[in-house]
This record gives C-alpha cells, sequence and structure tokens, in this order.
C-alpha cells in the first residue's frame, strides 16, 4: 500500500476499471484497477487505487447475525496473496 494504491501479484489477467474488493486480515479494501501486467513469472502485476477501506468485518458479521437470529459465520482463511510496496 502507498497512498490510495496498492499493488498485487493475482493469477490471472483482471480488466482495468474493474470495481474489486481485496480483504486482508479483518479489512476490506474497494477500489479499481488502474494497471494489470504481466510479469516474467506468468502472474499479474495488479494495480489498485481505493476508494475505501472497511475494517472490524468479522464484528459486523456477528451482529448482523445476532441481529437477523442467524448462526456466527466462521472467518473464511483465504491463501496469502503477494503485496508489495
Amino acid at each position: 500500500m502507498q497512498g490510495k494504491r496498492l499493488g498485487l501479484d493475482a493469477a490471472e489477467r483482471i480488466a482495468i476499471s474493474t470495481p474489486v474488493s481485496v480483504e486482508y486480515n479483518d479489512a476490506m479494501f474497494l477500489g479499481e484497477v488502474l494497471r494489470c501486467s504481466q510479469t516474467a513469472n506468468g502472474s499479474w502485476d495488479l494495480e489498485i487505487k481505493v476508494e475505501q477501506i472497511l475494517t472490524g468485518l468479522q464484528s459486523l458479521m456477528k451482529l448482523r447475525a445476532h441481529l437477523v437470529g442467524e448462526s456466527v459465520p466462521q472467518p473464511i482463511k483465504f491463501a496469502p496473496v503477494a503485496v508489495y510496496c
């Protein structure tokens, strides 16, 4: 993360101007793809313009579940993604 730009590696090409969300730890980064270029190893180098960062996602999910009478969802485990600054 540098300023309002988030850089990461992706397994597939994502079109420029595509709205995206990236979950990391207990935060969700919302934005759009500014740049997508293929690297020498075949992965895709993305630059995302971050518009909004939402935090406390697990707390919000628990509150929502409590309010609507659902069981509390368990956190989803994602594979790590390479992030560079």
